[in-house]
């Protein structure tokens, strides 16, 4: 049986670069893909795409996993958001480094393992990483790579999904700001006045924003297929001279840029949010999203209803929010005056 390689990048120490070595057309070529060890974040982010464009390779009878995974990008690619490709880019790779076999071989425990050495991996994160590795077999029995889907792949369940409990309080929130420089500041402000999924900020460009009526009006976004409506994020004043200043600082492409000028990309925001995690010693789970967890806790316990609640996050209805967003039950003090409230005659 032919595997096939794993393709990683890998840091060169005397010329200071991040590359890749793949095989194009039989030959094998390094590719450099960031310089500067510090810059890992973006030199993922570079080997996805390159990984995205990949065409399609041929596949033995016994098709390995990772062949089966060369040929599931190159229909994501042509078939989803280049973030939803990036997103199984993540998982796959990882996954290469656990299991290099025929997809026949795969079995539960091959994929227990896996998850067992991501102790840092929520909950929520090993369901979506079984959920990307069912995802590749069940696509691969579809277009015909597969004669069946294999019992090992069968068998896997997705852990629940668990509640996201991290939030990040004022205090926490202050923290963040003075432990980290001026342009990410900017980001985790807009997180904190919008509720804006991370990936919706970072995508923000000056065509997106309408100033007078203070809102900014996204075409392209998670629930676009599901909704058939742009995302219409509603915005304080605060946010409104923030968006007018860095419309004006970058009136073309994203808004929110890093250091360097350029676009922030989700792996660089989760380092970052690791790092700054690290540092301040702040709980387990305290990630980008944590700050829209806070925004939909605030929100309720300042009394906004929950319908109007579920259309500042964007959701079509009120039971993500009822389900995942609502942590009252963090704030013990108003939820005492609740039950006061409710116990008046």
């Amino acid at each position: 049986m032919k595997n096939s390689a794993k393709i990683r990048p890998w840091f060169r120490e005397h010329d200071g670069w991040w590359y890749v070595t793949r095989r194009v057309n039989g030959a094998r070529v390094q590719t450099k893909l960031a310089k500067g060890r510090d810059n890992e974040a973006e030199a993922l982010q570079r080997f996805y795409e390159l990984m995205a464009a990949a065409g399609a390779v041929e596949v033995d009878p016994a098709v390995s996993f990772n062949e089966l995974c060369h040929h599931f990008i190159a229909w994501s690619k042509e078939n989803n958001e280049p973030t939803t490709t990036a997103w199984y880019l993540r998982f796959l790779a990882d996954f290469e480094d656990h299991f290099s076999g025929a997809v026949s071989q795969l079995h539960k425990r091959h994929v227990d393992g896996w998850l067992r050495s991501h102790r840092d991996w929520s909950q929520s994160t090993k369901r979506q990483a079984v959920t990307c590795i069912k995802r590749v077999a069940n696509w691969g029995f579809e277009e015909g790579y597969l004669s069946e889907i294999p019992r090992g792949i069968r068998s896997l369940k997705r852990p629940k999904m668990a509640r996201r409990e991290v939030v990040v309080e004022s205090d926490q929130h202050a923290a963040l700001m003075k432990a980290t420089d001026d342009t990410f500041r900017l980001f985790l402000e807009a997180m904190r006045e919008t509720g804006a999924r991370p990936g919706e900020i970072r995508r923000v460009t000056a065509n997106d924003i309408d100033v007078d009526r203070g809102i900014w009006i996204l075409d392209e976004h998670k629930t676009r297929k599901k909704t058939d409506k742009p995302r219409v994020i509603y915005l304080t004043p605060r946010m409104v001279e923030l968006s007018k200043m860095l419309m004006t600082r970058n009136p073309d492409g994203p808004i929110f840029r890093n250091s360097r000028g350029l676009p922030w990309t989700a792996n660089a925001v989760r380092c970052r949010m690791r790092r700054l995690r690290e540092k301040l010693n702040l709980p387990a789970g305290t990630v980008a999203y944590s700050y829209r967890h806070a925004f939909a806790t605030d929100g309720l316990t300042n009394g906004v209803p929950i319908a109007e609640m579920a259309e500042l996050l964007g959701h079509s209805d009120t039971k993500m929010l009822a389900e995942h967003y609502a942590h009252l039950d963090q704030r013990v003090t108003h939820m005492r005056e609740a039950a006061t409230r409710a116990r008046r005659s």
